[in-house]
């Protein structure tokens, strides 16, 4: 049985119709080149080269070797390919979940970039609440989950991507509108849309922000930040989302930052003790880019 190398070195014959130019083009001494096709005609059991002057001429049996050669090097190359382009994470299979507030902006804009030069790449991607997300990290549905809160559990490992803050959006027409900054107290006399409680932007409001005088002026309570967004948009209250949920511009909502500040995390979330696959951390890597390049006042520097 022929191995691979010593087809290759049949081959480069064949092409060079010399052993110093296969040799040459196969960076081996031409002695091991004339030792392999000795090997070979002695394994098969023909001759497979006739010498014309300085050059070796295939014999037919030589050319049946060849052509049925070919599949095997038409696979070899795809497979070398195929692992060229795992390295360089080109190929392969990528299975992310977000929750809301992140599937707004940061990560459909990190696909966008991660996929130009990855046409081959296959990406599963969707939206889900926080323990959905957390869910499909741990079981291993998913090799990334991205979360604005951190989930300190055994099996999830929770990496900052990038911190955003919360921001006041309310319709252009609206007192607030003109105010560079919104304090609580500016807020005290508007109708309010305010956060289930328990939910991650809850919880950072509540971090100094927050007041038992606002929670009187709310007067719907929703779970999401697009939800607000959309009930701001059509006058219902003013609302306090994240700014990474206003990114792009898809309300006709002005949005202002707030006095004090009050800062919310975007985190990546994987699979504690499990080895990180080189598609992912590719990934990570385009959303912290792209993260990075936003120019939305509302992003805090890192």
């Amino acid at each position: 049985m022929l191995n691979l190398r010593q087809l290759e070195i049949f081959r480069e014959v064949i092409r060079c119709q010399t052993t110093v130019g296969a040799a040459e083009a196969l960076a081996i001494s031409q002695p091991a080149v004339s030792n392999a096709i000795k090997q070979i005609e002695a394994q098969l059991g023909l001759p497979l080269f006739d010498r014309v002057g300085n050059r070796l001429v295939p014999t037919a049996e030589a050319q049946e070797v060849m052509r049925g050669s070919e599949p095997i090097f038409s696979l070899y190359r795809a497979f070398s390919q195929k692992l060229k382009d795992l390295r360089d994470t080109r190929t392969g299979s990528l299975r992310v979940l977000s929750t809301p507030a992140l599937s707004n902006a940061l990560v459909p804009r990190a696909l966008k970039a991660f996929l130009a030069t990855r046409p081959d790449m296959h990406v599963f991607f969707d939206v889900r609440r926080t323990p959905g997300v957390v869910e499909g990290v741990e079981t291993g549905f998913v090799d990334l989950g991205f979360s604005l809160s951190p989930q300190p559990r055994p099996g999830i490992e929770a990496t900052s991507i990038c911190t955003g803050q919360m921001v006041c959006v309310c319709p252009p027409d609206h007192p607030l509108a003109d105010r560079s900054e919104v304090s609580a107290a500016d807020l005290a006399a508007h109708p309010l849309i305010g956060f289930e409680p328990g939910t991650p932007l809850g919880f950072a409001l509540n971090q100094g922000f927050w007041t038992p005088a606002l929670q009187e002026r709310v007067m719907v309570e929703t779970r999401y930040s697009g939800t607000a967004c959309l009930l701001a948009e059509s006058g219902v209250g003013v609302a306090l989302v994240d700014s990474f949920a206003v990114v792009g511009g898809r309300y006709d909502l002005v949005f202002r930052p707030l006095s004090p500040r009050v800062p919310i995390e975007a985190f990546a979330l994987t699979a504690r003790g499990q080895p990180m696959k080189r598609v992912v951390r590719a990934f990570l890597k385009e959303v912290r880019d792209g993260a990075a390049r936003f120019t939305d006042p509302f992003l805090l520097p890192p």
